[in-house]
């Protein structure tokens, strides 16, 4: 199978307010073949024009899991998770939008998204405006003019080949996302939709086999236990000591319940008497209230001193003289004065000179005053006994409660000890189980559990079977790609590194997922020279054996490489690179430029594009890029292929030198944010200083007076050489 890459070829992008300007209201740029450099300064937003382009192509798709391999998705995707990417960084988005026309081989497709969602908003395909302008028309068309088995594998093939954002997944150092890779791009498209579908079959399969198979294996243990513990007589002991510890238990439960119950009656019982004895001070003030005015009205013309000499004689608990705790004066005082006896000479009222009653007094108020006394004084009284009642009914049953506590303990160890004999793979509920139709219930269901486990470890089989025999009939057109992609590489990775690096093919064996058939996979791993291993190119199995520079541009170069040996011959490619410099030693940036310029200057219906955002703070890589800075030293090519050579390592043919760009036509190549973008701070107070420094870069191989501005001047032409041999050399 060849792949038909998506290939941009024009982009707009309107009423996004990070590039509207008084200068420029929008985007719009046409990406003819070649180079085409996206420059600015930190913060004018290329990262963010990046990440449109990229959404325009994709939507809002990705993987189903975070940072996971090509292979472990299912190969299903999931909503996009950062959907206010764009409108978070602009007050406003809800008009504004992107369009692009994507090639597709001779085909072109052209669709336009809003920014607040990626929502498609219109599809044309040649210029035919299509009908339903949807996610889903949109992925039907892009599958069939690319020529892939699924929506799935062309976001592969954005996600890990086509673009190299700063985000990116690393695939050479994936082994199940290197042959993952090799199926999509290599496969026959059937032969591909088929692998991946068994692929997730098995994967699906061995899965649910393992979760299905946790509960069965369990309570067939338990099963085994309990019938070992049967047998040994264990299990009816088991179930006699749990009977009599739950008895103790029940036992012991009732009597703290008692407890409570006892408990809460004598809180009741105290707060009852302490309300009593508030009723008693009460009444009794009422009462003594009463005597007074009995005696004011019974002897009127008594003296203040006697009166109060005769009502504290009333009303004392106690002999005033001799002090003992006795009511009989009191009492004997009110007798008296019920007679309308003097209590002092015992006269009757008759005899009386002093005393005399100037009216009658309701006695009846007075008698029900110290009746009402009486009756609280009682009501303590049998408050005192019931109290002392209830508290020796607690203690007896707490009491009672630390037998039957002391009973638990001890029968609740048995009960442990015997567990502990029966084994740990028991399960304590189907040992002490005495329904026979509850056993009857869990062998039914492990024996149900065995045989849905034969069926899908079957059924994971048969998938395997289906994979291997896909991947057996797509094996010799594999391995021919695959020494395409190896040459490829080396090709590739020398404009790239100092050390020389190459690929070799190897087999690795592994399952589909964690258990079942062990399958040969071919990968492709790295092998490079270094400082230490002289003489012969030692095996990188992971990114860490590598620098972060190299990392960067091996798994570049892998891309490359599966780029050429997988495109249409009859089809373009397009390859996008976020800051290509940042890594890159310096050395070789006139070399990097000279290979993305021969992958530029590549392809058979329109041309390929290569599409690189640079800051403008590291201006060395544009003049690379434009092909303004001389060629690579001749001399420490040729030093390096000799020390390769030396090493007795085979030199892939060096590709022939790609011309640079005309001056005249590099603004058409030129994406320039200082132009588009929002100015920020630094631009507005240092834009003739950027300017010249671009400038400067995009011009670098024409004196600085016939440098001319990118931002409207005319571009001159290149000089004609054609007047004299003076002007020629």
């Amino acid at each position: 199978m060849a792949i038909v890459f998506p290939v941009l070829r024009r982009l707009v992008v309107s009423d996004y307010a990070i590039f509207e300007n008084d200068r420029s209201s929008g985007i719009d740029h046409t990406f003819g073949q070649g180079v085409h450099v996206i420059v600015g300064i930190n913060g004018l937003g290329k990262t963010t024009l990046l990440n449109i382009i990229y959404r325009l192509l994709l939507g809002p798709k990705d993987m189903s899991k975070d940072d996971s391999g090509l292979a472990s998705t299912q190969h299903k995707l999931a909503s996009w998770r950062n959907r206010k990417y764009f409108t978070a960084r602009v007050r406003d988005a809800r008009s504004a939008w992107a369009e692009a026309e994507i090639s597709f081989g001779t085909r072109r497709l052209t669709v336009r998204r809003s920014l607040t969602n990626l929502e498609v908003q219109s599809i044309s395909l040649d210029g035919v405006p299509e009908e339903v302008s949807t996610q889903d028309r949109y992925e039907e068309l892009v599958c069939e003019l690319s020529g892939v088995a699924s929506y799935f594998d062309f976001y592969a093939i954005l996600r890990f080949i086509v673009f190299f954002l700063e985000d990116r997944p690393e695939l050479i150092w994936d082994r199940r996302s290197q042959f993952d890779m090799f199926r999509l791009l290599f496969y026959d498209r059937q032969a591909a939709r088929d692998a991946a579908a068994a692929y997730d079959d098995a994967q699906r399969l061995d899965s649910q086999f393992r979760n299905e198979r946790v509960p069965i294996r369990r309570a067939k243990l338990e099963l085994d236990a309990y019938d070992e513990a049967e047998q040994s007589g264990l299990a009816s002991e088991v179930r006699a000591a749990r009977r009599a510890l739950g008895a103790a238990q029940d036992a012991n439960i009732e009597s703290l319940a008692a407890i409570e119950e006892v408990r809460a009656r004598a809180d009741d019982l105290r707060l009852e008497r302490e309300k009593a004895r508030l009723d008693l001070q009460e009444v009794q003030r009422a009462h003594e209230e009463e005597e007074q005015l009995y005696y004011q009205d019974m002897f009127p013309n008594l003296a203040d001193t006697a009166r109060h000499v005769f009502l504290n004689l009333t009303g004392a608990k106690s002999c005033l003289v001799c002090g003992s705790q006795t009511p009989k004066v009191a009492e004997r005082l009110i007798e008296y004065a019920a007679r309308h006896q003097c209590p002092i000479c015992e006269s009757m009222i008759e005899e009386q000179e002093r005393l005399k009653v100037d009216r009658e007094f309701d006695e009846d108020r007075l008698e029900l005053a110290a009746a009402k006394v009486d009756e609280i004084r009682l009501q303590l009284s049998r408050l005192d006994r019931e109290l002392f009642e209830v508290e020796a009914e607690r203690r007896r049953l707490v009491e009672e409660s630390e037998v039957w506590a002391r009973d638990v303990a001890r029968l609740q160890r048995q009960f442990n000890d015997l567990l502990r004999q029966a084994g740990s793979s028991i399960n304590e509920e189907i040992l002490l189980a005495d329904d026979d139709e509850q056993i009857a219930f869990k062998r039914r269901y492990v024996q149900t559990g065995l045989d849905r486990l034969r069926s899908l470890e079957d059924a994971r089989a048969r998938e395997e079977l289906r994979y291997m025999r896909i991947k057996e009939s797509q094996a010799s057109q594999l391995a021919g790609r695959l020494d395409t992609v190896k040459s490829a590489f080396a090709r590739i990775a020398r404009r790239l590194l100092a050390e020389q690096c190459l690929l070799r093919q190897e087999a690795e064996e592994r399952r589909i997922g964690e258990e079942g058939e062990r399958i040969s996979f071919p990968i492709l791993e790295v092998m490079m020279s270094s400082g230490v291993f002289t003489g012969n190119l030692s095996a990188r199995d992971d990114s860490s054996s590598v620098s972060e520079s190299q990392r960067e541009f091996i798994d570049l170069a892998f891309r490359m490489a599966l780029i050429e040996a997988s495109a249409d011959p009859q089809s373009d490619a397009m390859l996008v690179i976020e800051t290509p410099e940042a890594s890159l030693d310096s050395l070789f940036v006139t070399e990097a430029g000279e290979l993305f310029r021969s992958f530029g200057a590549q392809g058979n219906a329109e041309g390929n594009v290569f599409i690189a955002s640079t800051n403008l703070n590291n201006e060395g890589m544009i003049p690379a890029l434009f092909g303004a800075l001389p060629p690579p030293d001749a001399q420490r090519v040729a030093d390096r292929d000799r020390d390769v050579l030396a090493e007795g390592v085979p030199l892939p043919e060096r590709a022939s030198a790609a011309a640079g760009i005309p001056p005249a036509d590099r603004k058409d190549h030129l994406i320039n944010l200082l132009d588009l973008s929002a100015p920020n701070a630094a631009l507005r107070q240092h834009r003739d200083y950027y300017e010249k420094r671009l400038v400067a870069a995009v011009y670098a191989d024409l004196p600085e007076e016939a440098r001319p501005s990118v931002t409207g001047s005319e571009v001159p032409t290149e000089r004609d050489d054609t007047d004299g041999d003076e002007d020629a050399e």
